[in-house]
């Protein structure tokens, strides 16, 4: 198993997000990553409408996935986003996150957080750092990484 795979398959296990958010982990590659959600009741504020925090959630995964498929462990150490739309209960929502930069300690990503009709809901954008030198088995395990 490649690389790619074998962060990607971490990440899906041991993320709890994913699973308590129902998450869709759509692509993944060095620097990229798209994941999906349904929004359900359990991601509803008090507006009756998707909660921020569950939209930043779905756009943090992206940016885990797309971080660390490089193979090496990096953090947040910075995150921001923007709300464009209100989502309600039933619609489909996208994070394509992107990596922007990507030196020896630090990177930068963006995610766009998009409807079904392709329509923007927000922007995400966040600071990496690399905590590991190449050693992905610590992270993901591994066959003699």
């Amino acid at each position: 198993m490649d690389i790619v795979s074998r962060v990607t398959e971490h990440i899906r296990q041991h993320d709890r997000l994913i699973e308590i958010f129902n998450m869709e982990i759509e692509k993944t590659e060095p620097g990229l990553a798209r994941v999906s959600m349904k929004v359900g009741p359990d991601h509803l504020n008090a507006a009756r409408l998707c909660h921020g925090a569950a939209l930043f959630a779905l756009a943090d995964v992206a940016f885990a996935l797309a971080a660390n498929c490089h193979g090496r462990m990096a953090l947040a150490i910075e995150a921001s986003m923007n709300y464009f739309r209100p989502v309600k209960e039933g619609s489909r929502v996208l994070a394509v996150c992107q990596e922007e930069f990507q030196g020896r300690r630090t990177g930068t990503y963006f995610a766009t957080v998009t409807g079904e009709d392709g329509k923007k809901i927000a922007i995400f954008k966040a600071t990496s750092f690399t905590i590991d030198d190449g050693n992905v088995s610590a992270f993901a395990g591994s066959d003699k990484a």
